[in-house]
């Protein structure tokens, strides 16, 4: 499959400027008179351009940590700031703007809609945002992005085919397509080779990894892999509540292994 999706490698306007910060972010559950503390202060900051590895074994909060980062969910206490804007204060309308056309999301079961074809699945962004004659009179500009992004994933050949007729590599690509439609300025990944063999695995990351090296996309993905996360500019582990840099580790050494269960 090709895995070039654009020109060779740029630097971001904005680069080094911090794009997405999180602090004192707290997530409890209340079960009766018993608290179920997921999160417990987590301060984060991501550079524009940046690709963020957030490890943690199964159960840790690390797929939270993510939603609440995208304005998915809501945390308990604390803040989270998209370009100086405190997404957990304002309002449902223009949060659900902020995440339709500043964010692209993969997750590790795709979502894609099975009476959706390939091509339509890659428009959903902007078949939710616009009215139908808005989109309408974009149709044409809307479907020839999307059979781009899709072309440059290997998928030209698919544009047709309903979700069921792929398989899991080609799903997940669809929706790696997808999530890059509106040009987001932060891709989030939870668990995006999870649902995948090795090899098909493998491809996914390679995509991820040449979208941040070429085009300096800016990504923050969980993962319990740690193969993965080393491929990240910088490893960040959940753990007890918190995110920990492993203690004298720089980008590119090894970190010591999340806790098991």
């Amino acid at each position: 499959m090709s895995q070039a999706i654009s020109n060779p490698a740029v630097s971001p306007p904005g680069a080094d400027k911090t794009i997405l910060r999180a602090a004192a972010v707290q997530k409890f559950y209340r079960s009766g008179e018993e608290t179920l503390s997921i999160l417990r202060g987590v301060d984060l900051n991501v550079r524009t351009g940046e690709f963020i590895a957030i490890e943690g074994r199964s159960g840790s909060g690390k797929s939270t940590l993510l939603h609440i980062l995208a304005g998915l969910d809501s945390p308990n206490g604390g803040t989270v700031q998209f370009n100086g804007v405190n997404i957990v204060a304002i309002s449902d309308r223009n949060l659900a703007k902020i995440r339709n056309r500043e964010f692209g999301f993969v997750f590790q079961f795709y979502h894609l809609l099975p009476e959706l074809n390939v091509l339509e699945n890659t428009m959903l962004s902007p078949m939710i945002e616009f009215s139908t004659l808005g989109f309408r009179a974009r149709a044409a500009d809307l479907r020839k992005r999307a059979a781009d992004l899709l072309n440059q994933l290997g998928l030209g050949h698919r544009l047709k085919h309903r979700s069921s007729q792929l398989s899991g590599g080609e799903r997940q690509r669809v929706a790696i397509a997808r999530a890059l439609m509106n040009d987001p300025k932060v891709l989030f990944a939870d668990e995006p080779t999870g649902n995948l063999d090795f090899e098909t695995g493998r491809q996914i990351m390679a995509v991820l990894e040449d979208l941040h090296r070429r085009q300096g996309q800016t990504i923050i993905m969980v993962t319990h892999d740690r193969s993965l996360a080393l491929k990240a500019d910088r490893v960040l582990i959940l753990r007890n509540g918190k995110l920990e840099r492993p203690g004298g580790a720089s980008d590119t050494e090894k970190v010591p292994a999340p806790e098991e269960d």
